[in-house]
């Protein structure tokens, strides 16, 4: 079967990305020369996968790993299995984060959600990207975030932010999650990337932010959206199966600062009409900025 992408259709969803992480925190800039540095450093790996068993319409299930080496940034991804001819079999990844332990342990943490309508499973896929960039977060009390932008960007390149948690202490873990990022291009043509991170855990700790990154040829077009607006795009016969997908995002020029975000991303796996089953990757994405501008979509992908 062709592989085809195609754009949905645009959404009025209100977008609170940017509006929610700039408001309240505090910007921690990377060194600006060091986006091409990040890409030439990354590694893709995948480091394991399971099956997740059945989970009913709307269940959640956390994960785990342990151990995580120094420098290691994670992302899941998901084939789902199970589809009928009526309803596809459709997970996503509601939220991961890291943690600190005493001991000085990194481990890795990630929620998945069967978010269709049908009783099925997936198969998890863990991959990490070797981080091209470190840098110094400070100190985050319970509940709060700190914002940094890495700047001068290739146009073809896909980020994937980390954390290495510190300051934990013998009863509690130091736990750090990244809640939002999002891509900009300035009037002068400067891309950067952004991404905040929260300290979702009980005690004031620090940390350091680490980038992974990868380059890919895979692109179309976001189409143009008005400041808050939404759309997004299925991958179909996202093949092979083990494939992890790392999306990015591409703003064009625009009179003012144009910016996108991914908003969110689904797997899911359909019937065809023949009877064949095939994978596919959704994504959503926001005009996350102040003016009514365009972006390249990019598809980057981990084995």
């Amino acid at each position: 079967m062709r592989r085809a992408m195609k754009r949905l259709a645009a959404l009025t969803t209100a977008a609170v990305l940017v509006t929610t992480a700039l408001a309240a925190t505090a910007a921690s800039a990377a060194p600006e020369a060091g986006g091409q540095t990040a890409d030439r450093a990354a590694k893709a790996t995948l480091v394991a996968s399971w099956y997740s068993g059945t989970l009913a319409a709307g269940a959640t299930q956390n994960w785990q790993w342990n151990n995580n080496p120094a420098g290691a940034v994670y992302q899941v991804g998901l084939s789902p299995t199970g589809a009928s001819t009526s309803q596809p079999c459709q997970f996503q990844v509601t939220r991961s984060w890291y943690t600190q332990l005493y001991s000085g342990e990194r481990r890795f943490n990630w929620t998945i959600r069967n978010t269709g309508a049908i009783a099925c499973g997936t198969q998890v896929m863990l991959s990490s990207l070797n981080s091209g960039a470190t840098w110094a977060l400070g100190g985050i009390a319970p509940g709060g975030s700190v914002t940094s932008v890495w700047n001068n960007n290739p146009a073809n390149v896909a980020y994937l932010p980390g954390i290495a948690p510190s300051g934990a202490t013998s009863s509690t873990g130091c736990q750090l999650e990244v809640t939002s990022s999002w891509y900009s291009r300035q009037p002068n043509g400067e891309r950067r990337f952004y991404f905040t991170v929260k300290n979702v855990g009980t005690i004031t700790c620090a940390g350091n932010a680490l980038l992974g990154s990868t380059s890919t040829s895979t692109t179309w077009s976001a189409g143009t959206l008005a400041p808050s607006a939404t759309s997004g795009s299925v991958w179909n016969n996202a093949n092979p199966t083990t494939l992890v997908y790392l999306p990015g995002l591409n703003p064009a020029v625009a009179a003012g600062t144009c910016q996108f975000g991914v908003t969110s991303s689904y797997y899911q796996q359909v019937v065809n009409s023949d009877g064949t089953v095939q994978r596919q990757y959704l994504a959503y994405y926001t005009n996350v900025g102040p003016v009514t501008c365009s972006a390249t979509f990019l598809l980057g992908s981990i084995t």
